[in-house]
């Protein structure tokens, strides 16, 4: 059944601010010698992306599936400097396994996409463009909330970095929740009501240029959120639809509160850096960034969208 979450919740692993940054421990790993050492030895195999052939690996990311996001505090990020010892193609397709070891991967676009590419395409978010296409920063947001299933977990593989700025931001629902629930209750109630999101043009012919879905949803003792507010605001635009005063006010708070640099998570993902969190209880964007003007120097990350089994 779904409800209204009315406590304030304590655990540290749903509830988490800026100082997890002084606990890595918590949520970065390197993976062990024996999975390495496995991989290396069936290097051949990963060209079949078949998980069935590295049993470690498929135990250790399972362990971590368990330890670092289903129990932990909802992130895992896999040290880069684990795969010194692979190319770039290898290092792809090993994060392709992991991926498929975690669970199933979803289409993420009208192209039938199941990796896709975030890089600056010189595009922007005030004019439709879609936040992978942009370099712009700032927007705090869960993906794909103008999806009516979204994902339960988001894959990244940093494969550059950018040549300044791009640091990922992490911020807990939980948190935030917490913070609207202690100073204006009304204000997160409407949170649990309906909203549109714009689709940013993903949709058929003949179908809703928007979905009409709650921010918050509590059910079976789980906080669920999605949220980009530039999506809200677009998608209420389309239909004609205006937000009411305190709609408006509970956005803002909510988008203040995530933007809070006491409860942000900053991790600034390095070359073959691998990230997976929590799409439900874990809100993220990153910095406003610089790129090179070398092509193959460019901030170019792959994005997968993973659905528990």
């Amino acid at each position: 059944m779904s409800g209204f979450l009315q406590e304030i919740i304590t655990d540290e692993n749903l509830v988490w601010d800026k100082s997890l940054e002084n606990k890595p421990e918590r949520f970065l790993v390197k993976l062990t010698s024996k999975t390495i050492d496995e991989i290396k030895r069936n290097r051949k195999e990963l060209e079949n992306i078949n998980e069935s052939s590295f049993p470690e690996l498929k135990n250790e990311i399972n362990e971590l599936k368990t330890k670092k996001i289903l129990q932990g505090v909802g992130l895992l990020i896999i040290d880069g400097k684990s795969f010194l010892d692979f190319s770039k193609d290898e290092i792809t397709k090993i994060y392709e396994i992991i991926c498929n070891i975690l669970g199933t991967l979803y289409i993420q676009n009208i192209n039938s996409e199941k990796i896709v590419e975030i890089k600056d395409k010189g595009k922007s978010m005030t004019l439709g463009g879609r936040y992978h296409q942009t370099k712009e920063g700032g927007s705090y947001h869960t993906d794909s909330p103008h999806w009516t299933k979204v994902p339960d977990l988001v894959g990244m593989l940093c494969i550059n970095q950018a040549k300044k700025g791009g640091i990922s931001k992490f911020v807990s629902a939980y948190t935030i929740h917490n913070q609207l629930l202690k100073e204006q209750n009304d204000g997160l109630k409407t949170l649990y009501e309906k909203f549109h999101f714009d689709k940013r043009g993903e949709f058929k012919i003949n179908e809703s240029q928007t979905i009409f879905e709650p921010i918050f949803v509590f059910k079976n003792d789980k906080l669920y959120c999605r949220f980009l507010n530039d999506y809200i605001i677009a998608g209420h635009q389309i239909q004609n639809y205006p937000l009411s005063k305190l709609q408006e006010t509970a956005l803002q708070s909510l988008e203040e509160i995530s933007k809070n640099k006491n409860n942000v998570l900053s991790y600034d993902l390095k070359a073959n850096d691998m990230a997976f969190f929590d799409n439900h209880r874990i809100l993220h964007g990153r910095t406003e960034f610089e790129d090179y003007e070398d092509e193959n120097r460019k901030r170019y990350l792959l994005r997968t969208w993973i659905k528990f089994e």
